[in-house]
C-alpha cells in the first residue's frame, strides 16, 4: 500500500467523521470511522519527516496551512470566526514535527535542554487546546520512535489508544486502532501520484464547504 493510498484513506475517513460531526452525530459509526483518519496521518508525517529534503520549508508549509485552516475550523466547529477554546488538528502535527527534530537534535548532541525543550512541547497541545492534546503528539511520536521495527509501533500505537480509553472513558478513539491495518500494509512507496500540495489544501477547503452547506440548510432550507 503506497502512501498515496494511505492519504486518500485518511481523507476520506476524515470526511465521513466531519460529515458525522457536523451533520449527523446521531449515527456514531460515522465518527467510529473517522478515527481512522488522524493515526494515519501521524504515520505519514513521520514519514515525511524522514524523507523532506528541507525541513524548514516543511515546518513553514505546515505552519501556513494550520494558520489558514483555523478560522474555516472554528466556524464549522465552534460557529464562530475565531474560536481560541479549540485549535485544529494541523497544529497538533506540527508540534509534532518539531518535537522530532528537537529529540533527534538532543541525541546527537547529547543536550539535555533539547530533550527538555521536547518534553515541554509535548504538553503543550494540553495548555493551547489543540485538537487531540498530548495524545495528539505521542501518536506520531509512537511511529517515529519505533520506525525501525515495523509491527512494534503500531502495537506501540495501539497500546497508546487503548491506555488512553482507561484514562478518559472515551471509546469511541478505541476504533483508531484500526488504522494499523493500513498502515502495516504501506510498502515504503510514494504511488502513481504524488499531489502533495492538494492534500494540504483539501484540508481547509472542505471544512470550509461543509460549512457553506450546514449554513444553507439551517438558515434557507430546514423548516423552523
Amino acid at each position: 500500500m503506497s502512501a498515496f493510498t494511505l492519504k486518500m484513506i485518511a481523507l476520506v475517513t476524515m470526511i465521513i467523521d466531519h460529515v458525522g460531526a457536523v451533520f449527523f452525530p446521531e449515527i456514531i459509526w460515522l465518527r467510529y470511522i473517522g478515527r481512522i483518519s488522524m493515526p494515519i496521518y501521524a504515520f505519514l508525517l513521520v514519514q515525511g519527516y524522514q524523507h523532506t529534503r528541507d525541513f524548514k520549508r516543511y515546518v513553514i508549509r505546515m505552519a501556513i496551512f494550520a494558520v489558514g485552516s483555523e478560522v474555516p475550523y472554528d466556524l464549522l466547529f465552534h460557529g464562530s470566526w475565531l474560536e481560541f477554546g479549540g485549535q485544529n488538528i494541523l497544529f497538533t502535527l506540527l508540534t509534532a514535527l518539531l518535537v522530532m527534530r528537537l529529540l533527534d537534535a538532543s541525541a546527537k548532541s547529547r543536550n539535555i535542554f533539547l530533550f527538555i525543550g521536547a518534553l515541554a512541547l509535548i504538553i503543550a497541545p494540553y495548555f493551547l487546546h489543540f485538537s487531540y492534546g498530548i495524545y495528539g503528539v505521542l501518536v506520531p511520536l509512537c511511529f517515529f520512535l519505533f520506525q525501525k521495527y515495523r509491527g512494534i509501533d503500531a502495537l506501540a500505537f495501539s497500546a497508546l489508544t487503548y491506555g488512553k480509553y482507561l484514562y478518559d472513558g472515551n471509546l469511541t478513539q478505541v476504533y483508531a486502532i484500526a488504522a494499523s491495518i493500513p498502515i502495516l500494509l504501506y510498502n515504503g512507496k510514494r504511488g502513481a501520484f504524488s499531489l502533495k500540495y492538494f492534500f494540504y489544501i483539501i484540508y481547509p477547503a472542505h471544512l470550509l464547504l461543509l460549512y457553506a452547506i450546514h449554513y444553507i440548510l439551517v438558515n434557507h432550507l430546514l423548516p423552523f
